[in-house]
Protein backbone atom coordinates (compact mmCIF):
# COMPACT_ATOMS: atom_id res chain seq x y z
CA UNK A 1 0.00 0.00 0.00
CA UNK A 2 1.32 3.25 -0.79
CA UNK A 3 2.20 6.13 1.79
CA UNK A 4 -0.28 8.62 1.53
CA UNK A 5 1.16 12.28 1.30
CA UNK A 6 -0.49 15.20 1.86
CA UNK A 7 1.70 17.20 -0.34
CA UNK A 8 4.27 16.49 -2.81
CA UNK A 9 7.85 16.87 -1.81
CA UNK A 10 9.55 20.17 -3.21
CA UNK A 11 11.93 17.95 -5.19
CA UNK A 12 10.38 14.55 -5.82
CA UNK A 13 12.84 11.23 -4.62
CA UNK A 14 12.66 9.20 -7.72
CA UNK A 15 14.08 12.55 -9.95
CA UNK A 16 17.86 12.21 -11.09
CA UNK A 17 20.17 14.08 -8.51
CA UNK A 18 23.95 15.10 -8.37
CA UNK A 19 25.38 16.47 -5.40
CA UNK A 20 27.71 19.31 -5.45
CA UNK A 21 30.61 20.51 -3.55
CA UNK A 22 30.13 24.15 -3.02
CA UNK A 23 27.61 26.42 -3.36
CA UNK A 24 26.75 30.07 -2.06
CA UNK A 25 26.04 30.47 1.29
CA UNK A 26 23.46 32.88 0.47
CA UNK A 27 21.41 30.07 -1.51
CA UNK A 28 22.45 27.73 1.14
CA UNK A 29 20.83 29.23 4.23
CA UNK A 30 18.14 30.31 1.47
CA UNK A 31 17.23 26.56 0.34
CA UNK A 32 17.73 25.11 4.49
CA UNK A 33 15.22 27.98 5.00
CA UNK A 34 12.71 26.47 2.20
CA UNK A 35 13.39 23.31 3.63
CA UNK A 36 12.02 24.12 6.90
CA UNK A 37 9.06 26.28 5.48
CA UNK A 38 8.25 23.69 3.31
CA UNK A 39 7.85 21.13 6.41
CA UNK A 40 5.82 23.76 7.87
CA UNK A 41 3.15 24.52 4.99
CA UNK A 42 2.71 20.30 5.21
CA UNK A 43 2.34 20.32 9.39
CA UNK A 44 -0.20 22.96 8.27
CA UNK A 45 -1.85 21.23 5.68
CA UNK A 46 -1.93 18.17 8.03
CA UNK A 47 -3.87 19.96 10.47
CA UNK A 48 -6.14 21.52 7.83
CA UNK A 49 -7.02 17.82 6.55
CA UNK A 50 -7.47 16.53 10.14
CA UNK A 51 -10.04 19.40 10.40
CA UNK A 52 -12.10 18.01 7.91
CA UNK A 53 -11.72 14.56 8.60
CA UNK A 54 -13.26 15.34 12.05
CA UNK A 55 -16.48 17.74 10.34
CA UNK A 56 -16.88 14.75 8.13
CA UNK A 57 -17.26 12.49 10.89
CA UNK A 58 -20.66 12.06 12.26
CA UNK A 59 -21.91 10.34 15.38
CA UNK A 60 -24.81 9.45 17.48
CA UNK A 61 -25.16 11.49 20.44
CA UNK A 62 -28.17 11.59 22.60
CA UNK A 63 -28.69 15.35 23.94
CA UNK A 64 -30.47 14.34 27.22
CA UNK A 65 -31.39 11.62 29.23
CA UNK A 66 -34.12 12.12 32.07
CA UNK A 67 -34.60 9.63 34.92
CA UNK A 68 -37.85 9.41 36.74
CA UNK A 69 -38.88 7.31 40.13
CA UNK A 70 -42.19 6.35 40.99
CA UNK A 71 -43.27 6.25 44.12
CA UNK A 72 -42.86 2.64 44.45
CA UNK A 73 -39.51 3.53 44.07
CA UNK A 74 -38.35 2.07 40.60
CA UNK A 75 -36.43 3.75 38.42
CA UNK A 76 -37.07 4.39 34.85
CA UNK A 77 -35.51 6.71 31.89
CA UNK A 78 -36.46 7.87 28.78
CA UNK A 79 -33.98 9.58 26.21
CA UNK A 80 -34.10 12.16 23.57
CA UNK A 81 -33.61 10.89 19.80
CA UNK A 82 -29.95 10.41 19.01
CA UNK A 83 -28.85 13.17 16.34
CA UNK A 84 -26.30 13.02 14.31
CA UNK A 85 -23.40 15.33 14.72
CA UNK A 86 -20.07 15.61 13.88
CA UNK A 87 -16.84 15.11 15.53
CA UNK A 88 -15.75 18.75 15.37
CA UNK A 89 -18.95 19.97 16.87
CA UNK A 90 -18.56 18.13 19.96
CA UNK A 91 -15.31 19.97 20.68
CA UNK A 92 -12.45 17.01 19.20
CA UNK A 93 -10.21 19.69 17.96
CA UNK A 94 -6.84 18.90 15.85
CA UNK A 95 -3.45 19.31 17.59
CA UNK A 96 -1.65 22.63 15.08
CA UNK A 97 2.46 22.48 15.56
CA UNK A 98 4.41 25.13 14.21
CA UNK A 99 8.02 25.52 14.29
CA UNK A 100 8.61 28.23 17.19
CA UNK A 101 12.52 27.99 16.51
CA UNK A 102 14.70 25.95 14.50
CA UNK A 103 18.55 25.73 15.34
CA UNK A 104 20.36 24.43 12.01
CA UNK A 105 24.14 23.84 12.11
CA UNK A 106 26.20 23.47 8.95
CA UNK A 107 29.59 22.40 8.96
CA UNK A 108 31.68 23.23 5.87
CA UNK A 109 34.24 25.38 4.81
CA UNK A 110 33.86 28.83 3.75
CA UNK A 111 36.12 30.90 0.76
CA UNK A 112 35.74 34.15 -0.30
CA UNK A 113 35.69 33.99 -4.13
CA UNK A 114 35.54 36.10 -7.30
CA UNK A 115 33.52 35.95 -10.57
CA UNK A 116 35.76 35.57 -13.47
CA UNK A 117 35.65 35.67 -17.01
CA UNK A 118 34.93 33.31 -19.40
CA UNK A 119 38.17 33.76 -20.50
CA UNK A 120 39.77 32.66 -16.87
CA UNK A 121 40.25 36.82 -16.31
CA UNK A 122 38.83 38.93 -13.84
CA UNK A 123 35.55 40.69 -15.14
CA UNK A 124 35.08 44.15 -15.05
CA UNK A 125 31.83 43.59 -13.16
CA UNK A 126 33.39 40.88 -10.97
CA UNK A 127 31.74 40.22 -7.85
CA UNK A 128 32.90 38.71 -4.45
CA UNK A 129 30.79 36.15 -2.23
CA UNK A 130 30.84 33.49 -0.12
CA UNK A 131 30.94 29.91 -0.99
CA UNK A 132 30.28 27.04 1.12
CA UNK A 133 32.70 24.12 0.36
CA UNK A 134 31.72 20.75 1.86
CA UNK A 135 34.04 18.24 -0.18
CA UNK A 136 37.10 18.60 1.99
CA UNK A 137 34.93 18.06 5.24
CA UNK A 138 33.50 14.53 3.35
CA UNK A 139 37.05 13.78 2.82
CA UNK A 140 38.35 14.45 6.33
CA UNK A 141 35.43 12.46 7.41
CA UNK A 142 35.98 9.56 5.25
CA UNK A 143 39.95 9.42 6.74
CA UNK A 144 38.05 9.30 10.18
CA UNK A 145 39.94 13.16 10.72
CA UNK A 146 39.03 15.64 13.10
CA UNK A 147 36.90 18.66 10.98
CA UNK A 148 36.21 20.99 14.34
CA UNK A 149 38.64 23.50 12.10
CA UNK A 150 35.82 23.98 9.82
CA UNK A 151 33.18 26.80 9.47
CA UNK A 152 30.03 26.69 11.17
CA UNK A 153 26.67 28.61 10.76
CA UNK A 154 24.46 28.49 13.25
CA UNK A 155 20.99 30.02 11.98
CA UNK A 156 18.08 30.88 14.12
CA UNK A 157 14.74 30.58 12.31
CA UNK A 158 11.78 31.94 14.52
CA UNK A 159 8.61 32.89 12.91
CA UNK A 160 6.62 36.27 13.13
CA UNK A 161 3.02 35.66 13.91
CA UNK A 162 0.37 36.45 10.79
CA UNK A 163 -1.44 39.64 10.37
CA UNK A 164 -4.29 39.73 12.22
CA UNK A 165 -7.24 38.66 10.62
CA UNK A 166 -11.22 39.02 11.54
CA UNK A 167 -12.71 35.95 13.55
CA UNK A 168 -16.55 35.49 12.53
CA UNK A 169 -18.64 36.13 15.48
CA UNK A 170 -20.39 32.75 16.76
CA UNK A 171 -24.11 33.83 18.52
CA UNK A 172 -26.73 31.09 19.99
CA UNK A 173 -29.85 31.45 19.45
CA UNK A 174 -32.72 29.82 21.07
CA UNK A 175 -34.22 27.99 17.81
CA UNK A 176 -37.75 27.66 19.61
CA UNK A 177 -38.41 30.99 21.00
CA UNK A 178 -39.78 32.40 17.63
CA UNK A 179 -41.81 29.58 16.98
CA UNK A 180 -44.27 30.30 20.91
CA UNK A 181 -42.55 27.53 22.38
Amino acid sequence: MPLRTIRSPRIPLEQPARETDKASLGDLIREVALSIADAQKGLDASSAEMVRELAETRVEVVSAIRESISSDGSISYTQDKPRSVSLLEIGVMPTFYQFAQTVVEIQMDLKVVETESEKGTKSQNKRMFLQADTAGIRFERKLNRDVSVCSKVKATLVPVPMPLRIEPVRTTTDADAGNGG
